[in-house]
């Protein structure tokens, strides 16, 4: 996916869906065409826990792909392109006219990677930036996400286990966001 197709911006937002024409709308999801060149849009409302506010989302269809997402999530460095994306993973986890998949694994796999990055630098926008990845993709949220109606008692725990890995792992990486943020703060200290 073009990143430029992928928009987060209120004022950019506003400005082309007002150049565009509204084809259909469910509430949650609104459909546009762009005269100009035929091409469709849609535009998604999100809630973010970690910004604290409403998400807007316009992108050029079809929709990215899951692994599309990731990718953008985990280069970017636009908060409220990241927050967008994180609740949309989320959001978009059980959709049935979706092809998205469990995100969870995925997207712990490329946190941990940037993690155990030797040449990272922890500066005050990537602390910020897989601090939001992980809050608003609910990475640290261990409760089954699963329907658990008709399944056997071991299908539930494997279930729980999962998403309980999952969060012990994100815990994991906040904590050495806090640890990499107290040893800054005691390095200014020294050399203040």
């Amino acid at each position: 996916m073009n990143i430029e197709n992928f928009i987060t911006n209120r004022k950019s937002i506003e400005k082309l869906t007002s150049e565009m024409t509204q084809i259909e709308s469910d509430g949650w999801e609104t459909k546009y065409i762009d005269q100009r060149d035929e091409s469709e849009w849609i535009k998604i409302q999100l809630d973010s826990e970690y910004q604290g506010f409403r998400n807007l989302i316009l992108f050029r269809f079809p929709k990215p792909t899951q692994t599309e997402l990731i990718k953008i999530l985990t280069q970017s460095t636009d908060l409220d392109k990241i927050s967008a994306i994180s609740c949309l993973l989320k959001e978009s986890e059980f959709d049935e006219y979706d092809n998205h998949h469990e995100y969870r694994e995925e997207l712990i796999i490329a946190l941990e990677r940037i993690v155990n990055e030797k040449k990272i630098k922890w500066n005050g926008i990537e602390k910020k930036r897989l601090t939001a990845i992980i809050y608003d993709s609910d990475l640290n949220f261990p409760n089954n996400q699963r329907d658990s109606l008709g399944k056997k008692y071991n299908e539930v725990e494997s279930d729980y286990q999962y998403y309980k890995n999952i969060a012990e792992r994100a815990e994991k990486i906040i904590a050495i966001l806090n640890k990499s943020n107290s040893i800054g703060k005691r390095i200014k200290r020294l050399f203040n």
